[in-house]
C-alpha cells in the first residue's frame, strides 16, 4: 500500500527531466572548461607578470647596488682625505704649541734684564738703547705670542670642522655598507630559498623614506662639506707656516739688536771704566805728590822761621842801643829789608800752601768721585756682562 502511494512520472516528464539534466550538465561542463582556459591563461600572464617584475626588481637592486657602492667609494674616499688632513693639521698644531712655548723662555729672561737693570746706580741707570731694545723686545713676544694663540685656536676650530666632516662621511659610509648588504641579501633571494617569509603592511609608505634626489644629495653635500674643510685646512696650514717664520724672523731679529746694543754697552761701559781707573791713577799719584809738595812747602815755611827770628831779635836788640848810637845805620835798613823779605817769603809760601791744600782736597773729591764712578760702572758691567749677557745666551730659536 505504501508502494501504491509513491508519485508516478509521465515518459514525458522522464524524458524532460534528463534533456534538462543534460543541458545543465553541458552548461556546467562548458563553464568550467572556459574557466579552466581562463585560469591557464591568468596563471601564464600572472606568472609571466611575476617573472618580469622580479628580474625587473633584480636589476634595479643591482643598479642600487653598483650606485651605492659608487657613492661609498666617493665618500670613503673623501673620508681618507679628510682623515690625512685632520693629520697633517695636528701636525702644524704642535708646531703652533711648540713655537708658543718656545717664547716663554725668551719672555722670562728678557723681564729678568729688565729687573736686573733697574739695580743700576747713579748715572749709569739711563733709558739706553739696551733698555730700549729690551722693551721692543718684550712688545716683540707678546705680539707674537698673542698672534700665535690666535692662529692656534683657529686650527684647534679648524680640526674641530674637520672632524664634523669626518664624522658625518664615516656614518655615510657604514649607513650605505649596511644598505649594501641589506641590498645585496635581498639580490640574491629567490623563490628557492627558505629563509622568506610573508609580513603584514610591508608595502605602507615608509614616512620617514627619502627621495632618490635627496638621498645623492646627501652624500654630495658631504662630500662637498668635507673638500671645502679640507681647503680650508690647506689655507690654514700655509697660514701656519708662514706665521711661524715671519714671528721667528721677528724674535730672532729683535734679539739680535738687544745683543748687539747690549755688547755696544758693555763696551763702552768696560772703555768708561778703564778710563776711569787711568784717571784715577793718574789723580792718586798727583796726591801724592801734592802731599809731598804741601810737605815741602810747611818745611819750608818753618825752614823761615828761624832767619826771621833772628831778625827780629836782631833788631830788637839794636832798638837798645844808647843815645847817639842808636841810627838808622845800613845794618838796621838791612835787617828792617831782611825782616819784610823773610815774612813775604812765608806770605807767599802759606798761599801756595793754601792753594796747594785746597787742590788736595780737590783731588781727594775727585779720587772719591772716580772710586764711587768706578764701583758704579763696576756694578753696572756685572749687571751687563755678567747676569744679563749670560742669560741671554741661553735664548735659542733653532727649535721654534
Amino acid at each position: 500500500m505504501a508502494q501504491l502511494a509513491q508519485t508516478k512520472y509521465s515518459p514525458y516528464e522522464w524524458h524532460n527531466s534528463n534533456n534538462k539534466n543534460f543541458k545543465s550538465a553541458e552548461t556546467e561542463r562548458a563553464c568550467a572548461e572556459r574557466l579552466q582556459s581562463e585560469s591557464k591563461r591568468l596563471t601564464d600572464e600572472t606568472d609571466e607578470i611575476t617573472r618580469f617584475t622580479q628580474e625587473d626588481v633584480n636589476k634595479k637592486l643591482a643598479q642600487r647596488l653598483r650606485q651605492l657602492t659608487f657613492w661609498k667609494d666617493e665618500v670613503h674616499s673623501q673620508l681618507f682625505a679628510v682623515d690625512k688632513e685632520i693629520d697633517t693639521l695636528l701636525k702644524h698644531k704642535a708646531m703652533l704649541e711648540n713655537s708658543l712655548e718656545a717664547t716663554e723662555h725668551p719672555q722670562s729672561v728678557t723681564t729678568s734684564c729688565l729687573t736686573y737693570r733697574e739695580g743700576r746706580e747713579g748715572i749709569d741707570l739711563v733709558h739706553d738703547d739696551v733698555e730700549i731694545n729690551l722693551l721692543k723686545e718684550v712688545e716683540v713676544i707678546d705680539g707674537v705670542r698673542a698672534v700665535l694663540v690666535r692662529t692656534l685656536e683657529q686650527a684647534i676650530e679648524q680640526v674641530r670642522r674637520l672632524r664634523s666632516a669626518k664624522y658625518f662621511l664615516q656614518k655615510d659610509v657604514a649607513d650605505k655598507n649596511t644598505a649594501i648588504g641589506i641590498d645585496n641579501v635581498c639580490h640574491h633571494l629567490n623563490n628557492a630559498d627558505t629563509d622568506t617569509h610573508l609580513y603584514e603592511g610591508v608595502t605602507q609608505e615608509l614616512s620617514s623614506a627619502v627621495t632618490p634626489a635627496d638621498w645623492s644629495s646627501y652624500s654630495d653635500a658631504n662630500i662637498k662639506k668635507a673638500e671645502c674643510e679640507k681647503q680650508a685646512s690647506v689655507t690654514l696650514r700655509s697660514v701656519i707656516t708662514g706665521v711661524i717664520e715671519q714671528t721667528r724672523n721677528d724674535l730672532v731679529t729683535q734679539c739680535r739688536n738687544v745683543d748687539v746694543s747690549l755688547n755696544k754697552r758693555v763696551q763702552e761701559c768696560t772703555n768708561a771704566k778703564d778710563r776711569l781707573n787711568s784717571h784715577l791713577d793718574k789723580v792718586e799719584k798727583e796726591i801724592d805728590s801734592m802731599e809731598s809738595n804741601i810737605s815741602k812747602l810747611k818745611t819750608a815755611i818753618e825752614d823761615k822761621i828761624p832767619p826771621l827770628k833772628v831778625a827780629h831779635t836782631r833788631l830788637a836788640n839794636r832798638s837798645q842801643r844808647p843815645n847817639i848810637e842808636l841810627t838808622r845805620d845800613p845794618a838796621h835798613s838791612q835787617l828792617v829789608n831782611e825782616v819784610q823779605l823773610i815774612e813775604d817769603s812765608i806770605a807767599k809760601l802759606e798761599k801756595q800752601l793754601e792753594a796747594s791744600e785746597s787742590s788736595l782736597k780737590g783731588l781727594i773729591r775727585n779720587q772719591i768721585d772716580l772710586k764711587e764712578d768706578i764701583r758704579i760702572k763696576t756694578k753696572s758691567l756685572h749687571i751687563d756682562k755678567d747676569l744679563c749677557q749670560d742669560i741671554r745666551a741661553t735664548i735659542d730659536y733653532a727649535h721654534y
